[in-house]
């Protein structure tokens, strides 16, 4: 949900990261972080890989954190596409425009509404 959520168009994210998350296939999130015990799923990036990279040679986790330091700000304030932590799940591939909170809840109302009425048939 929270993936739909930051491409509305009420949403105070850098326009990068916006369009990060509408230009992202179905195989453009991984996952980071296993290592450390803190796995958070992300856009692949230039930071993404590196930090993978540095997971798999078992860098010490302070040199990994000087490389995540201020990322989710990058993302988020910035739109650094090449530094920062673009979180999104799995879904963002499937989110393709941007939309007033208002329709992607209504979406979402209409569905649960169906779904319902489904199960009591």
């Amino acid at each position: 949900m929270g993936t739909c959520l930051l491409a509305s168009e009420e949403c105070p994210i850098h326009v990068n990261y916006k369009q990060a998350v509408l230009k992202a296939g179905a195989n453009d999130t991984t996952v980071t972080g296993r290592s450390t015990g803190a796995p958070v799923r992300v856009l692949k990036n230039k930071m993404a890989r590196e930090y993978l990279r540095m997971e798999k040679k078992d860098v010490p986790l302070e040199e990994m954190e000087q490389l995540t330091l201020g990322s989710l700000r990058k993302a988020v304030f910035d739109g650094d596409v090449d530094g920062g932590s673009f979180m999104a799940g799995q879904v963002a591939g499937m989110v393709h425009e941007l939309r007033p909170l208002r329709q992607i809840f209504e979406e979402l109302m209409a569905g649960y509404a169906a779904v319902r009425k489904g199960l009591s048939e």
